[in-house]
């Protein structure tokens, strides 16, 4: 055999050796897909505002991306709840009212295929609207006068009541 022809068989064999043993690896079963073993699931509590939990409370997780409402749960007597076999995205967990409106919302949070989540749902305290409003009118004064760039506050006119200086 000349030099030339060695050469070839020692670049070829190798190629052909390959393209040998994929093909009769394409011949064997394909391997079945292994499925991921670990259900993925989101565990969480339902808090009123002293941290005390809501018995039998209703949530629902929301796909934030789509907008669309995955499960609904409702919370056992120690407050918590559970989502299972859910697809990965991002999700928020909303707790409603018994006729479905929403009270309040968790944070937002994403989950991959095959993990376990941990979140809360916690009400807010209850502080009537008017009282926000006209609790603390004279700081509410005071803070929009410095915003201003008000440094005192002086009644304009006459006294109107004894005793006047």
């Amino acid at each position: 055999m000349n030099r030339k022809m060695k050469r070839f068989v020692w670049v070829v064999a190798p190629m052909l050796a390959l393209a040998v043993l994929s093909a009769a690896a394409d011949d064997r079963p394909a391997a079945k897909k292994t499925s991921n073993p670990r259900p993925t699931s989101i565990v969480g509590s339902a808090w009123n505002a002293d941290n005390t939990p809501i018995k039998g409370a209703h949530v629902r997780l929301r796909n934030v991306v789509t907008g669309k409402v995955e499960a609904v749960a409702r919370a056992n007597d120690a407050g918590e709840f559970t989502f299972e076999n859910v697809e990965g995205g991002s999700y928020v967990v909303e707790l409603v009212t018994d006729t479905g409106h929403v009270q309040t919302v968790s944070h937002v949070f994403t989950i991959a295929p095959g993990e376990t989540i941990a979140t809360f749902v916690r009400l807010g305290p209850k502080i009537p609207w008017a009282g926000l409003l006209f609790n603390n009118t004279a700081g509410n004064v005071a803070a929009t006068a410095a915003t201003e760039g008000i440094a005192v506050i002086v009644p304009s006119g006459l006294c109107q009541s004894p005793p006047c200086h």
